[in-house]
């Protein structure tokens, strides 16, 4: 099927969505009939958008959940970090290729992944002996014999050498390495590893389905289907979801009343990813919020914040200890630095892109490009958000204000839920962590069918979103997606912000 039919089937399962939606909101509650034949409805609605996850079948082709790309980074990544740590792996992979399977030979550049420039391979291995000696002789056999396995399956290992490196904590290689050393690189192993991030979700939504109901759940499942790219990123890849599977089960355990469970969840996302910390600082604004109408602390505050802190010293402790103490955790910091320095390009979504964009155009090309720019400010070198601190700042706090003002109008989960908004403020992030939109979708659908209801429009707006996306791709505007999928972000968050203060003022609850 080709991409273009894809994109348009696409807009019509997110159209259904939308319109099971309003009808919802319409039905009669007492209309029991109605409300088993809308059950179904969504329930065939969310089967059709999990099915164009897969590419409609169609998955990767002769790979099927294999993505050796993907595998190549995290595999290595993991099971070689005391090693590689995260600026090693492709000056060993050279290396190793040179004594075995010699496939890299037309490979002429790879990414320094100090600071995510292109460089000249014998440039690279200016420090190979460095490298090599990093390695017992034992492991250096086993990271051999792993590359020319995975070698010999094939990849555009040009393109490879040129991608950005590992980027998995050491909290999160605690468990990605196991997996790596039990599948190991061989045809089934690599089968094996690409089943891991799938059975995570079906172990999530089975929770989100007994725990939210039917119709919440199946909210969730279509606005997770439908985020683009996380198939093509993510699918095949090892251990690529631990995070969005913990913030999940962090709703799921808050929601089903255990707090520690929650917090601890909560934690080990932190800890693998870092920035899921906004979930967290979204959570603790609405509580501070309700601390001020009740003025009481929320008991379950301090087993919520005892469970994210055990779980984030387990994992610093527990990763320290398996891969050569402390300082491991210092070359990820150094790793996530560069990433936010880095320059512009386009599967990151970011309110940064925006800003610039916005900020570095006269008014005539704001009016004729706002929504297809003839170039992408952020992606020249001569604009750096370094010299716009100060106002990009300012507008920062001015979208984080909102986002409070609409907290005091939420509810526990949605406060849970809506950290992505922050996110978008403040960092860059790729296009495949965005199916964390699933979170205030599964959310706002909970407000929706439980009766109190104020958040059909940013719903909506979320499923717009998508389907302008897929739009705009059409468009082949593709050197400008993350600016334009910035820019609708941009837009949710003030129509989530303002229809929350809206309706909380005019119910008086949150």
């Amino acid at each position: 099927m080709g991409h273009y039919v894809e994109g348009i089937l696409r807009i019509t399962i997110l159209e259904a969505s939308v319109a099971l939606l309003i009808c919802a909101r319409l039905a009669r509650s007492d209309d029991a009939r109605l409300g088993r034949r809308l059950d179904f409805a969504f329930r065939a609605v969310a089967v059709l958008a999990l099915f164009s996850w897969t590419h409609f079948g169609s998955l990767r082709g002769g790979d099927r959940l294999v993505h050796r790309w993907e595998q190549y980074h995290f595999f290595f990544g993991s099971k070689y970090l005391p090693e590689i740590n995260y600026f090693n792996l492709y000056k060993a992979t050279i290396l190793a290729d040179r004594e075995s399977a010699h496939i890299l030979t037309r490979v002429t550049q790879t990414r320094d992944l100090t600071n995510f420039e292109l460089q000249p391979v014998e440039a690279a291995l200016a420090n190979a002996s460095e490298v090599r000696a990093a390695f017992s002789d034992a492991r250096w056999r086993d990271f051999v014999a792993d590359w020319s396995k995975l070698a010999a399956g094939g990849a555009d290992w040009t393109n490879i050498m040129a991608d950005h490196g590992n980027s998995g904590s050491p909290a999160w290689a605690v468990i990605a390495a196991p997996i790596a050393r039990v599948c190991g690189m061989g045809p089934v192993g690599q089968q094996l590893m690409g089943l891991v991030d799938p059975l995570l979700m079906i172990i999530l939504f089975g929770f989100v389905f007994r725990t939210f109901g039917t119709r919440p759940a199946c909210v969730m499942l279509t606005i997770w289907s439908m985020i683009p790219f996380c198939f093509d990123y993510l699918a095949g890849s090892l251990l690529r979801w631990d995070w969005l599977f913990a913030l999940g089960m962090c709703l799921v355990m808050w929601r089903r009343n255990r707090p520690l469970t929650a917090g601890a969840f909560l934690g080990y996302a932190v800890a693998s990813k870092l920035f899921p910390l906004w979930f967290g600082v979204a959570f603790a604004l609405e509580r501070l919020w309700a601390m001020r109408r009740t003025r009481q602390l929320d008991r379950r505050l301090v087993r919520f914040a005892a469970g994210g802190a055990a779980a984030m010293t387990v994992a610093v402790v527990v990763s320290s200890l398996m891969f050569g103490g402390f300082h491991i955790w210092k070359s990820y910091k150094d790793r996530i630095q560069v990433a936010q320095v880095e320059k512009y390009y386009p599967n990151q979504y970011s309110f940064r892109t925006v800003f610039l964009q916005f900020y570095e155009s006269s008014p005539r090309q704001v009016i004729d490009g706002w929504a297809q720019p003839r170039e992408i400010k952020q992606a020249r070198p001569d604009i750096d958000i370094a010299n716009r601190r100060v106002p990009f700042l300012l507008v920062q706090l001015f979208l984080t204000a909102l986002v409070a003002a609409a907290l005091a109008f939420s509810d526990e989960v949605e406060a849970l839920a809506v950290g992505p908004f922050l996110v978008y403020v403040w960092l860059m992030v790729n296009a495949y962590y965005w199916n964390m939109l699933a979170l205030p979708a599964l959310a706002w659908a909970v407000r929706e069918f439980d009766g109190r209801r104020g958040r059909l429009v940013p719903l909506v707006g979320l499923h717009v979103l998508l389907a302008w996306f897929y739009l705009y791709e059409h468009f082949n505007r593709g050197f400008s997606e993350g600016y334009f999928v910035g820019l609708l972000l941009c837009g949710l968050l003030v129509t989530w912000s303002i229809s929350a203060v809206v309706a909380g003022r005019k119910t008086g609850t949150t």
